[in-house]
């Protein structure tokens, strides 16, 4: 988990050029670090980067809010893929 962590991490603060800490927790769309048009460009990244793909349903703010529930979808999209 901590690896996919540090990976978004990197990304937002290359991407979206946020350097402060950011808790696994945090609500990325309520502090403001994240808005509609960024959480959109960081779901493509995670497909790329991970390797997962992503449906409609999974393009969800309970999914996208936090890093922890970034790690938590791709994990469960990664394990569904490898049960079909």
């Amino acid at each position: 988990m901590t690896n996919k962590l540090q990976i978004i991490k990197d990304y937002i603060r290359d991407e979206m050029g946020y350097d402060e800490e950011i808790a696994s927790d945090t609500d990325l769309l309520e502090t403001g670090i994240l808005d509609s048009f960024s959480i959109v460009q960081t779901a493509v990244f995670l497909q790329e980067q991970f390797g997962i793909q992503l449906d409609a349903e999974d393009l969800v703010r309970a999914n996208l809010s936090s890093l922890s529930n970034m790690v938590a979808m791709i994990d469960k999209q990664k394990e569904k893929e490898n049960n079909i």
